[in-house]
């Protein structure tokens, strides 16, 4: 049997778009065997491996800007980043308690990075909750999270887009929802490079990504005075370059790039509107999925309504 595998990669609040996404693929009859995710990818993609992304979809639907704000626990002083996250796991426990990656019925990975060594860590077993805090915390804005001897924090820091772990949990085939490559073809006041430069002297980004984000249409809220915007836009352009980079060597069968560049990753509250533009960009490339796994696989695949 022909495997298919989904990386749903990170980008704090555009990660919406991967229920969008999954919607899709589940309505385009797409069949998912497995699925990888970082970040926000790993909550959504833990959702559909207990059955519960659709519950889930309709109750975030409801968030408006107060209850995102009656989920922040800033940590004062901040020592190791804006928020504690302590409500968050409060969150994560109340959809996953009792849960442990390797007993899903779905098989389902995520992945973090040991804080002390740098390495990435793909978690196939132990308590989902923790496991989620752990991929989704992402440096300057979540405090990192510890398991056992070890402290975690964002899987995006070293791999956004889960495509290795796809392959790993042996997929044949891979689609990946990568939330940080498309830049429309739309003019916009972008900062002068002197600025972009600041910005990534300030948050340690690599200096070859001063290069790399000039064209991105978000880097114009790098001027806005909200830190935590500018956190979460300095660590996605950051991201951007890695996926860029792991592409190279990890190329998914099918790369799907929903145009989220106006977002910075901070709107909670938008869940149907972001998540919209997931199922558009996965509705535009069904065809091609079908038509290629039944070329390839001789497989054939009826599609939902």
């Amino acid at each position: 049997m022909v495997k298919i595998g989904v990386a749903l990669g990170g980008g704090a609040a555009r990660g919406y778009a991967h229920f969008g996404a999954l919607f899709a693929l589940e309505r385009g009859g797409i069949p998912i065997h497995c699925i990888a995710g970082t970040s926000i990818g790993s909550v959504v993609g833990a959702l559909w491996a207990t059955y519960q992304h659709i519950d889930c979809f309709k109750s975030l639907r409801k968030l408006d800007k107060a209850g995102v704000r009656n989920m922040l626990d800033p940590e004062l002083p901040m020592i190791t980043g804006f928020l504690r996250g302590r409500r968050l796991y409060d969150v994560m426990e109340s959809w996953f308690k009792g849960y442990r990656v390797e007993d899903l019925t779905r098989p389902f990975c995520a992945n973090a990075v040991r804080l002390n060594t740098g390495e990435e860590v793909t978690f196939n077993s132990g308590q989902l909750s923790d496991v989620l805090r752990a991929s989704v915390s992402v440096p300057v804005i979540l405090s990192p999270w510890q398991i056992g001897e070890s402290t975690y924090v964002d899987g995006g820091v070293v791999n956004p887009l889960p495509v290795r772990q796809c392959r790993e949990m042996g997929a044949d085939v891979v689609i990946a929802v990568d939330l940080l490559g498309v830049v429309p073809s739309i003019e916009t006041h972008l900062p002068e490079k002197k600025e972009i430069e600041e910005v990534a002297h300030r948050f340690h980004l690599p200096e070859e990504v001063v290069e790399i984000v000039s064209d991105i249409p978000l880097i114009h809220k790098l001027r806005n005075p909200k830190v935590p915007e500018m956190a979460f836009a300095a660590v996605l352009i950051s991201q951007r370059a890695l996926v860029n980079a792991n592409l190279k060597e990890w190329a998914p069968d099918y790369l799907i790039q929903p145009d989220l560049s106006k977002y910075t990753g901070a709107e909670f509250h938008l869940v149907e509107e972001i998540s919209e533009i997931g199922l558009k960009a996965v509705e535009k490339v069904i065809p091609d999925i079908l038509h290629g796994l039944a070329h390839k696989y001789n497989l054939s695949v009826s599609q939902g309504n």
